[in-house]
């Protein structure tokens, strides 16, 4: 028996499904067996860069009042 082959329609509604979720997708992935599996994209990699004044946990959490 042949393996299944995941048609266009299913990895698009894959990728529908993710974004609506709002999650940033880094990859997707079709796998010998049919199935489709998105791959998000890492938070840190979301963040902004050491070089700007912006520390990472306000990236993440907005700004915080003392």
């Amino acid at each position: 028996m042949s393996a299944a082959r995941a048609s266009i329609a299913v990895i698009r509604n894959a990728i529908q499904a993710a974004q609506d979720c709002g999650v940033p997708i880094g990859a997707v992935e079709v796998l010998r067996d049919g199935s489709v599996r998105i791959l998000a994209i890492k938070p840190e990699a979301l963040l902004s860069s050491p070089d700007q004044e912006v520390n990472s946990c306000d990236g993440l959490f907005g700004e915080v009042s003392d």
